[in-house]
């Protein structure tokens, strides 16, 4: 089949795709002016009070992190021992627990073509840490709330669910915080807010747990770009609450147009889209063609996300144009066989 050259789609990445707010680059350009000062270290006290304003807690609940990565790694360290992982899930968990050493134990939570947390009642007795990301990369699946309670309620050690994509699902646990002193709450500002190259997340728990996690961070673990960025971005919800919906109207679209053209996408509640297909054989020629096409998307084998199996491509949310020539470009596959 002859190709047709097309311009570049890089749908392998998770982060915001749309233009950020000129006023707000504005604002942060004029942060350059200072960077010969060091960042406020230590607590960071005026980020936390942004955030917790943003979230609707106390400062004290805020422990701001070089991206969610960093989160995921204090935790990590803090709550040693036995790590729980369902998977396919993303891949810093696992990674992060391997590079300290830890014991892990991965539970596979695919059944039919659906992904579904199944954890036993003995495994939550045993692990220290827990993990659940909501809604799950890279499946997109929302986890109800009444299985992350019920997950609280069940393990002995400590439950991390990832808000990462919250502003996609428009749901959160935040409120439990007092209620499970085993509950820690991650967010970042590189999936829905575009600040993915300025790397701040941030975490969410009791004070006492703030207090012990804190202990396993740098003291000036966050650049003072990325700390003035959180205070100026929020001024904007307005303009990213229109692009998020914009965002879920693109990927609603496609997933219709993938399961139109005969394709399992998964029902996202993310700003990505899980297509699985017959067997690996199958999906390595889809995902192969799609790169000939310039058109750039991430597999299961590779490492972004804990899977096991090879039959799956995560496909990231672009613009509507962008979704548009995918689409196309798939249904040229399919109906060329």
């Amino acid at each position: 089949m002859e190709m047709i050259k097309r311009e570049i789609i890089d749908l392998s990445h998770s982060y915001f795709k749309y233009p950020l707010p000129k006023a707000m680059l504005r604002e942060l350009t004029k942060e350059l002016e200072s960077m010969n000062l060091y960042p406020s270290g230590g607590g960071y006290a005026k980020l936390c009070q942004s955030l917790a304003e943003y979230t609707g807690v106390k400062k004290e609940n805020i422990l701001p992190a070089n991206g969610s990565d960093e989160v995921i790694e204090m935790v990590t360290r803090a709550y040693k021992a036995k790590v729980l992982i369902p998977i396919p899930t993303f891949s810093q968990y696992e990674a992060s627990a391997d590079r300290e050493g830890f014991t892990k134990l991965l539970v596979h939570c695919m059944y039919n073509s659906k992904y579904m947390i199944n954890f036993s009642a003995q495994q939550l007795e045993e692990a220290s840490l827990v993990w659940v990301c909501n809604p799950n990369n890279p499946t997109g699946t929302s986890i109800p709330r009444e299985e992350i309670v019920d997950i609280l309620r069940k393990a002995k050690g400590m439950v991390a669910v990832d808000e990462c994509y919250y502003n996609f699902l428009g749901e959160t646990v935040i409120d439990l915080i007092d209620e499970y002193p085993n509950l820690i709450i991650s967010r970042s500002f590189s999936k829905d807010f575009g600040l993915a190259g300025l790397r701040l997340g941030f975490m969410i728990s009791n004070a006492q747990n703030i207090k012990k996690i804190s202990e396993f961070g740098q003291y000036f673990r966050i650049n003072r770009i990325a700390e003035k960025s959180a205070e100026k971005v929020l001024k904007y919800l307005d303009y990213y609450q229109k692009a998020w919906d914009s965002i879920k109207e693109v990927r609603d679209h496609f997933i219709k147009n993938l399961k139109a053209l005969g394709f399992n996408a998964f029902d996202s509640k993310s700003n990505f889209v899980f297509v699985e297909f017959e067997n690996e054989n199958q999906t390595k020629k889809i995902w192969s063609y799609l790169k000939e096409n310039n058109i750039f998307t991430t597999a299961a084998w590779e490492n972004e996300f804990s899977v096991s199996e090879g039959r799956f491509i995560r496909i990231c949310i672009g613009e509507k144009r962008e979704m548009e020539i995918v689409t196309k470009v798939l249904a040229e596959y399919k109906f060329s066989k």
